[in-house]
């Protein structure tokens, strides 16, 4: 498939479910649902930590959606919101960001949408199914991008440690 317009587009292919995600001791873990021409979804489920560097997408809009826990999100103006489940933060590119799980509220939760324009689906990540070119230009402070980095994302960089028995939304 070299081309996004040669997605599936049968219903029965598009369709996903974060029911059943497992939950976490230690480390995240952040899987591909949902992806389209100019759309792409995630679920992120996070022990403790966050995207604790403040950062920016340059090409890339997203939203997170809080499912489960509360988060913080910390923004380049000097602002902050908590937010809980059920509530979620738009993110326009180019906004400097940065977000912590608050630790009352468990295993952090959300559901990832990420927009941009992309045209051919080998500019996508092969890890993360969102476009290189959003990857490159994600910057912290110092105008780095480094994936699971311990000095950027904390948690993220931490081995995943699955609690056994323990899923979101279980049927």
């Amino acid at each position: 498939m070299n081309n996004l317009a040669d997605l599936p587009s049968d219903a029965a292919k598009l369709r996903f479910s974060m029911r059943n995600l497992p939950l976490l001791e230690g480390g995240a873990t952040m899987d591909l649902l949902g992806l389209a021409p100019a759309l792409w979804a995630h679920s992120k489920v996070y022990s403790t930590g966050g995207e604790n560097a403040l950062h920016s997408h340059d090409i890339e809009d997203h939203v997170f959606l809080i499912l489960q826990g509360e988060a913080t999100f910390h923004f380049g103006d000097g602002s902050t919101t908590d937010v809980r489940a059920f509530e979620g933060v738009t993110v326009p590119r180019g906004t400097r960001y940065r977000f912590h799980a608050n630790e009352a509220g468990g295993n952090l939760v959300m559901f990832r949408v990420g927009a941009a324009l992309v045209k051919d689906s080998s500019d996508l990540d092969p890890k993360f199914a969102i476009p290189r070119e959003a990857l490159q230009s994600r910057s912290d402070s110092q105008g780095q991008y480094a994936a699971g980095d311990a000095k950027k994302n904390g948690v993220a960089s931490q081995p995943t440690v699955f609690k056994p028995g323990a899923f979101f939304a279980a049927d």
